[in-house]
């Protein structure tokens, strides 16, 4: 049937572009829908052979000193909010932004060193930065994709430059953790709810409408995870698909203070310390503020850096003294590790059971866009049970319940 068509649709060239695109959409979704339910599967079968700590190893060594291709950059390390399970403003280091210069060699040294991508969000919020246009122009000029995570807060004071911008950004991550107002201002301590929606409404009316896609993060704690199936429900109209756009996540202890971690994590089964860490494993370039560059996420204090552009190369990096001695403390496998004080008290939850938690997710959100929340939360309270007590037998009757097998 489809080849009697074909000649007379390719005398219509709209219509035969809008079907092959159509065509091509459908099958990449269920390609993508068989290879998560494969690799999901993998994981769950892969916890009866090796605990975390030796699949954390496995992976180090796989991507031990491979070439990354993407950067961070921290253009300002201030935010307008003090998250309870980031705790920004515990950071000692002088609140500032990054000299626009600097940002043009950090950029131009990532750029010679292939890396294509720059993530602008560190312990500070990039819409925090009154320069953004500044920075965007630069990363414009070395043809840089930037990758923006913000609270969102203030992103009216920004919407017309991000506008301009959507050659060089044009996918936001907003970062909410929470449904309810008291729930939300709770967890981003200083936020307003009412104002993260206005901000909301803005992103649709004036980014979406012209190419911007936005996803949608929350990181689950004992706080909000009653609110997940509600959460669903009211912020799946500013996305463009909900099962690719919304994301759930297990909290890390991110902050260097982990009393809100501590008491707060709702997996600490699947909780341990963070030996062979990616940041470890391979250099990726982490320029703080002012030039030097660090090895970790979590470094408000700068303790971890590694190396400093003003004075190196980004190529030299990796073979850096600093880097190397911090990647073989990881591999020592003693207590070699206990040296750093940020690494001495760094928890992470199992990476599979992350992945197992966000691909069910996923499944769950593709089959079901359009649900209640009261369906929604019923999926995720069987499915944190899932995780809690992880095994083949749980996992394929939680597929067959909800029809994802």
């Amino acid at each position: 049937m489809y080849r009697y068509f074909l000649p007379i649709l390719k005398k219509s060239p709209f219509i035969y572009k809008t079907l092959k695109k159509i065509k091509n959409e459908v099958l990449f979704k269920d390609q993508f829908i068989h290879k998560l339910r494969e690799d999901t599967g993998n994981l769950v079968e892969s916890f009866k052979s090796e605990n975390y700590f030796e699949y954390q190893k496995k992976n180090f060594h796989k991507i031990k000193d491979k070439k990354t291709k993407v950067g961070i950059l921290e253009i300002n390390n201030s935010c307008n909010i003090n998250c309870v399970m980031c705790d920004t403003k515990s950071s000692s280091r002088q609140k500032k932004l990054m000299n626009v210069d600097l940002a043009e060699k950090s950029v131009k040294e990532m750029r010679n060193d292939g890396i294509n991508s720059v993530l602008l969000h560190t312990i500070g919020d990039p819409l925090a930065n009154i320069k953004l246009k500044e920075y965007l122009k630069i990363l414009r000029k070395y043809k840089m994709q930037a990758g923006l995570s913000t609270n969102g807060l203030m992103l009216d004071k920004h919407v017309n430059t991000l506008a301009e911008y959507i050659d060089v950004c044009s996918n936001i991550r907003f970062s909410i953790d929470g449904v309810k107002k008291e729930t939300y201002e709770k967890i981003r301590f200083g936020g307003i709810f009412e104002k993260l929606v206005e901000n909301l409404e803005l992103a649709e009316s004036k980014l979406k409408k012209i190419g911007y896609e936005f996803s949608i993060d929350l990181v689950i704690t004992k706080d909000n995870f009653d609110e997940l199936g509600e959460f669903i429900v009211f912020f799946r109209k500013y996305v463009n698909n909900p099962y690719k756009n919304i994301h759930f996540n297990f909290m890390n202890s991110l902050s260097p203070n982990n009393d809100y971690f501590l008491k707060n994590n709702v997996i600490e089964e699947h909780t341990s310390k963070n030996y062979y860490c990616n940041y470890a494993s391979r250099s990726i370039p982490y320029v703080l503020v002012d030039g030097r560059v660090s090895a970790c996420c979590r470094d408000y204090d700068g303790s971890l850096v590694v190396d400093d552009l003003n004075k190196n190369s980004l190529t030299n990096m990796n073979d850096s003294k600093g880097f190397k001695k911090l990647q073989q403390a990881h591999m020592n496998e003693d207590e070699s590790i206990n040296d750093y004080e940020l690494c001495r008290s760094c928890y992470i939850v199992d990476e599979r059971i992350g992945t197992i938690w966000g691909n069910m997710m996923t499944l769950f959100l593709y089959k079901y866009p359009k649900e209640d929340a009261k369906l929604y939360q019923k999926f995720f309270n069987e499915l944190l049970l899932l995780v809690k007590n992880l095994n083949e037998t749980n996992y394929d009757g939680l597929l067959k319940k909800y029809s994802l097998a």
